[in-house]
């Protein structure tokens, strides 16, 4: 069971240098904030969507989703993080859970489960993470995570790593606000999200279009099966 100091919220505007209106533009047949109020929609009371464009209110309404007002310059800006988030001084949630809603594949299921853990581990700072096993370089060629020296590409024996998954953050309000942060890095939890399919993130029109043909792929497969 779900507290009652849990909000989980998904956060969204109009403005969007590399793929603009992303959020609202038509997406096979729908849109990325009504998928992602779909899947708010099932958090019931816990749940609420931000957003300073009245486009976004009517969405929320017709799925039932409360709607919180962003002020114009948090709609605008793309840091600090706590301007960028600043309506939460103004929700009642000790604790909250951050569902990106530019990744249209991500489950309902996922995000139940991941909020099930963090509430379970005593509401401690939790962050999805991906795990990568392949060779990685830093832009001038150092290696990350081989030797210099290896003779034999083989992903199967390299040292995985984890990558953000920009999909769930759960994190305490007051800590957010004191420290300017999420969390302390040494000491959120990572876990991890299996499943690449649901970790597609939409932040450019080469994503939006992929993203679009991988969701209906997916639901064709799901229809013929």
């Amino acid at each position: 069971m779900i507290p009652p100091t849990v909000g989980v919220f998904s956060f969204g505007r109009k403005q969007s240098a590399r793929c603009p209106n992303k959020l609202l533009r038509p997406f096979a047949g729908t849109t990325l904030a009504d998928i992602a109020l779909g899947k708010l929609a099932a958090f019931g009371r816990h749940a609420f969507f931000a957003a300073r464009d009245d486009e976004f209110r009517v969405k929320a309404a017709a799925h039932g989703v409360p709607f919180v007002e962003r002020s114009e310059h948090s709609a605008i800006v793309d840091e600090p993080i706590v301007e960028v988030l600043s309506f939460l001084r103004d929700v009642s949630y000790t604790h909250l859970l951050i569902v990106n809603a530019c990744l249209p594949l991500l489950k309902e299921e996922t995000i139940r489960a991941f909020l099930d853990d963090a509430v379970a581990g005593g509401c401690a700072p939790a962050f999805a993470v991906a795990r990568r096993q392949n060779h990685f370089l830093t832009l001038d060629r150092r290696p990350v995570n081989f030797p210099a020296d290896m003779k034999t590409i083989n992903t199967k024996t390299v040292q995985p790593l984890y990558e953000f998954a920009h999909a769930l953050y759960f994190f305490e309000r007051e800590y957010f606000f004191r420290q300017g942060r999420y969390w302390d890095w040494q000491e959120v939890r990572l876990v991890e999200i299996a499943d690449r399919h649901e970790l597609v993130d939409i932040d450019t029109e080469d994503d939006f279009t992929f993203a679009e043909a991988l969701w209906l792929g997916t639901r064709a497969v799901g229809e013929r099966a």
